[in-house]
């Protein structure tokens, strides 16, 4: 159970993906569960770009593909989850992304962490 009078904190991640290889875009720390808010993924090339996503469950040690090859609009941008559709998180949880071509996106993971000490 999270301790929430000892508060949370906000995150904020971006990585730029460089090359087509699964990227570990955000992962929640050890004693920590997490409420991600925002995965926005922007395409700053004037094409399409694909991406996949996929989520890594560390209780189970599972990885599940969320999106296989979807497509960013050239010069675009998309949003997955949101305040109003989150994904809750625990220890150890990944987001994964993979570029379909190299050095055209970028991931921004916004997340609130809250301090759990028994996981």
């Amino acid at each position: 159970m999270p301790i929430l009078n000892g508060g949370s904190k906000f995150v904020t991640q971006a990585v730029a993906l460089a090359n087509t290889a699964d990227t570990d875009c955000y992962v929640v720390p050890a004693n920590f569960s997490s409420h991600i808010e925002h995965v926005m993924i922007n395409n700053s090339d004037s094409s399409n770009r694909n991406y996949t996503l996929k989520f890594f469950e560390a209780s189970t040690s599972s990885t599940h593909t969320l999106f296989n090859s979807h497509a960013v609009a050239g010069k675009g941008s998309e949003s997955i989850f949101t305040v109003d559709k989150p994904l809750y998180c625990h220890a150890g949880d990944k987001i994964i992304v993979a570029a379909g071509t190299g050095s055209t996106l970028t991931v921004i993971v916004a997340a609130e962490e809250f301090f759990e000490p028994h996981r």
